[in-house]
């Protein structure tokens, strides 16, 4: 009889150490305040810290809704310390694995800012927004997208500043 005490008491220690969903949420959720609250700039140590709290989770968890939130915060995580392969691996991943979730449109929407911003890829950012424009016309994001695109194409900033005034020339003004 002693001979199986001893290991169901193990067993038992064993699965109460186990952190519980819940537990690892308190724990993403502690970090990511900290984390905005020193917003300025996030660390890359900070950022490894949080993206092991997701990965953890998301292996944990593969199918929780929660999940496919916290791919998109490591993506962009990612994003803002550019590991930008990284960004667009957990970008994927979200559309691949949760289909179905409200966040794919908005995950596609953010693989043309990845690319742009953290990547430093104009070129696959375009064809991120064209893709996401064709995609999603009706999307509240596809003006977004069209005027991102557009700026992009646009080989410098005072080629933006002329069209933005040529535009507002032609906008009809109500004269009191």
């Amino acid at each position: 009889m002693k001979n199986f005490i001893l290991p169901i008491l193990a067993l038992l220690f064993f699965i109460s150490c186990q952190p519980t969903k819940e537990s690892k949420l308190e724990r993403i959720a502690e970090l990511e305040m900290q984390t905005m609250q020193d917003a300025k700039e996030i660390s890359s140590q900070r950022a490894d810290s949080l993206l092991a709290m997701y990965d953890s989770y998301i292996m944990d968890f593969p199918k929780d809704t929660n999940s496919a939130i916290m791919l998109y915060k490591a993506a962009d995580i990612c994003s803002n310390v550019k590991y930008c392969d990284r960004a667009i691996t957990y970008l994927d991943r979200l559309v691949s694995d949760f289909p179905e979730s409200y966040m794919v449109e908005i995950a596609k929407f953010k693989m043309g800012d990845v690319y742009e911003k953290a990547c430093n890829n104009k070129e696959k950012a375009k064809e991120a927004y064209g893709k996401f424009v064709q995609e999603y016309p009706k999307s509240q994001l596809a003006n977004d997208a069209a005027i991102m695109f557009q700026m992009l194409e646009m080989p410098d900033e005072m080629e933006m500043i002329r069209q933005f005034e040529e535009k507002n020339a032609e906008t009809p003004t109500i004269e009191e």
